[in-house]
């Protein structure tokens, strides 16, 4: 009888241990997509200003992306076509999420929570739409953008993608 007690406590301890595991990953995954997303976002704004202006020459990406590679060996992300899609994810969010970045956090990549934490300037998404944008993986906002054209359409996707985990 005292075994099927202590079999039952157990179960409820590996019940209890296994949500907050998985709760804490959770919490920790939300916390590092908003930090990628936002190193992301600074990047496309910095190669954005930067290529747009005619103060790079064509091959300016390519030779960052493999300059990063050579500077930091193992880095991933960072190739040709994903720092284009930084500069794309930049351009296309931008107006919507009006993250007005000063010179000084072009400057210093140590800034980058600030542009998360600014207050939203736009009527465009509301403080839950936001919450399911940054909860939204680099890569969803990637096809999301490849394959929408209104901002409704994009936000309608974004908000089944992190509520409903649609891939």
């Amino acid at each position: 009888m005292n075994q099927t007690i202590i079999s039952s406590e157990y179960l409820n301890a590996v019940k209890a241990v296994k949500q907050a595991i998985l709760e804490s990953r959770y919490r920790a995954a939300r916390h590092v997509n908003k930090e990628v997303l936002a190193l992301y976002y600074w990047v496309g704004n910095y190669v954005s200003v930067h290529s747009r202006t005619d103060a790079w020459n064509t091959n300016a990406i390519p030779t960052i992306s493999k300059m990063l590679q050579q500077e930091l060996p193992g880095l991933t992300g960072f190739s040709e076509t994903n720092i284009k899609n930084m500069r794309i994810f930049y351009e296309a969010w931008n107006p919507i999420l009006n993250w007005q970045a000063l010179a000084a956090d072009l400057d210093n990549v140590l800034n980058l929570n600030i542009l998360l934490n600014r207050q939203l300037m736009s009527a465009d998404l509301s403080e839950r739409d936001f919450e399911c944008f940054l909860s939204v993986g680099f890569t969803h906002h990637r096809e999301i953008l490849r394959k929408t054209e209104t901002i409704e359409e994009r936000l309608f996707y974004i908000r089944k993608c992190a509520t409903e985990f649609w891939s």
